[in-house]
């Protein structure tokens, strides 16, 4: 190995607010992050030999010139968000003279944007470009660009550098289980990066994941990141009482979130098995109650039954159910707007992500786009995001119509009382019993604040009133009425309440201070207003 590059420093550039970010939150639990960048621990954890790593997440603590001082080489892993932060991060790095390397699902999706502000891109599954890339820097050469088809078989994977992280910059530590997902969603990137052969690692492998972050100290929410844990039905089947198992052993020191697809509704086994191992959350892709869309984009698997029922037949066996739902497909009816409403409020969803309908790179949905001429030339950035109103596609919805009838979506949504609404109704769905097993095992004053899930009724009523106290006045009332029928109602699941609390505060500021103003201001930008003026003469 040259000696020049023996200090590798791990990069992780900031995102601005989404609603994923849930920034207006995490003040309340006393974190910086969401979760950590599992990507950049992954590769430092298939680095061999002499090599030193720093890990800068950027969301959480700044970027020093010490940092980059003490670098030999930056590793910059990012996601299309974090595309001019990334950008930011690795041209300051080049001015100090440092190799920078980037990685992550940006530069594999987009990699001729990437090339003119990094040395070496190293794109697709690290377990297999990494060491590729690593084998001529000890050479003393590198080329730049390593890719690679190949898909990596993740048995092999190590565990992550979980000891490079500081826990008490996170609210949820991730972990993986699988990779993959089986099915054809037209708009998904998850198929062309991962493939649709799901790839599982050993219930062994993730067991020592746990066990490393519980040696160090970690307590709390743990993030299962997969994006269908039941992509591989038999393989979850196998994991799930291994995982329970290793829960009982510890005196159950986590509980877990995952995503899923609708059909884990079919299976109430499959249902059964995860609740017993301690999973507590559930993101689902539902996209609309619109069959014909659901057929557009090749959503199958939402289009076999009724998805009012499923969800709450998934909500009734213990979960708290987050979805995902997307506006302006072709066969949008005109009524869609009323019709999402209607339905994410029916299913009693409290978190429902939606925004409009975005090609991304790769994708079916964006070759598709692209040859009819539909395709918007527009930088997928920051700048440019679902916040706004954003879409590169022309769609058939005028655009007008399309923004003002996201922002009524969200408007409704987000509104304290009617949240708080669906979330007491969310909870009313779940078996009475599904929290009472829980348990917490450490006597960490600073954990057991942030991790009211797995505590007792009396310690959660004790942690909620100093909480509420800390919310401006409208938001504290309607709160304080939804915390005081879960209490009457389902104190069991208190922590669960609490947790929408906290939750749907950043929903309801990131609503009123970001979204509803740039739909406004997109409304009044100049190339917007042209094309509104263009689409309502075709109309007319």
């Amino acid at each position: 190995m040259p000696k020049k590059f023996r200090n590798m420093l791990l990069v992780y550039p900031e995102f601005s607010p989404t609603y994923w970010g849930l920034q207006y939150s995490l003040p309340f639990i006393e974190r910086k992050a969401v979760m950590p960048p599992l990507g950049l621990i992954t590769i430092a954890a298939l680095t061999p030999g002499d090599y030193e790593f720093k890990l800068v997440d950027m969301n959480c603590e700044p970027l020093l010139n010490s940092d980059l001082e003490w670098a030999d080489i930056v590793l910059i892993s990012a996601m299309i968000p974090q595309k001019a932060t990334s950008f930011k991060a690795a041209d300051r790095a080049r001015r100090a003279g440092k190799l920078v390397v980037f990685g992550g699902p940006y530069p594999t999706a987009c990699p001729e944007e990437c090339k003119p502000h990094f040395d070496v891109l190293v794109m697709n599954e690290g377990e297999i470009t990494w060491p590729m890339f690593l084998k001529d820097l000890e050479k003393g050469s590198y080329s730049d660009v390593y890719t690679s088809e190949e898909k990596p078989d993740i048995t092999k994977s190590p565990c992550p550098r979980y000891d490079l992280l500081n826990y008490s910059y996170y609210a949820v530590i991730p972990i993986q289980f699988s990779r993959g997902c089986p099915f054809l969603c037209e708009f998904c990137d998850i198929i062309v990066m991962y493939g649709r052969v799901p790839r599982t690692k050993t219930s062994a492998q993730v067991l020592k994941e746990l066990d490393t972050i519980y040696e160090l100290g970690y307590r709390g929410l743990v993030f299962i990141v997969d994006d269908n844990f039941i992509g591989n039905k038999k393989r979850a089947k196998e994991f799930l009482p291994e995982l329970k198992a290793w829960n009982e052993a510890h005196n159950h020191p986590y509980h877990y979130s995952t995503e899923a697809s609708i059909n884990l509704a079919d299976d109430e086994a499959l249902m059964k098995s995860m609740r017993e191992a301690g999973l507590v959350r559930v993101f689902i892709g539902l996209e609309s109650p619109v069959e014909d869309s659901l057929k557009e984009i090749r959503k199958t698997q939402n289009l076999k039954g009724s998805l009012l029922d499923k969800i709450k037949i998934i909500q009734k066996s213990g979960f708290t159910v987050s979805g995902g739902f997307i506006l302006g497909f072709d066969t949008d009816p005109h009524d869609i707007f009323e019709r999402q409403i209607n339905f994410i409020n029916e299913t009693a969803i409290p978190s429902a992500m939606i925004g409009p309908l975005v090609a991304l790179p790769g994708t079916p949905l964006f070759k598709r786009i692209k040859k009819e001429g539909r395709l918007l030339e527009d930088d997928l950035d920051e700048q440019r995001t679902v916040a706004s109103g954003f879409t590169n596609i022309d769609t058939k919805m005028p655009l007008r119509t399309l923004l003002s009838g996201y922002a009524d979506i969200v408007k409704n949504l987000y509104t304290p009382k009617n949240y708080f609404k669906r979330s007491l109704g969310a909870l009313r769905q779940i078996d009475k019993l599904t929290d009472q097993k829980l348990s917490f095992s450490s006597n960490n004053k600073e954990q057991v604040a942030s991790n009211w899930m797995i505590i007792n009724l009396w310690q959660r009523i004790k942690l909620l009133l100093p909480l509420l106290k800390k919310f401006p006045l409208g938001y504290r009332l309607e709160a304080s009425k939804f915390a005081f029928r879960v209490i009457i109602e389902r104190p069991e699941h208190l922590g669960r309440a609490i947790d929408l609390i906290v939750i749907g505060y950043h929903y309801y500021m990131f609503t009123f201070k970001h979204v509803l103003p740039e739909i406004e201001m997109s409304l009044q930008d100049k190339e917007t207003i042209r094309q509104v003026i263009r689409e309502e003469l075709l109309l007319s």
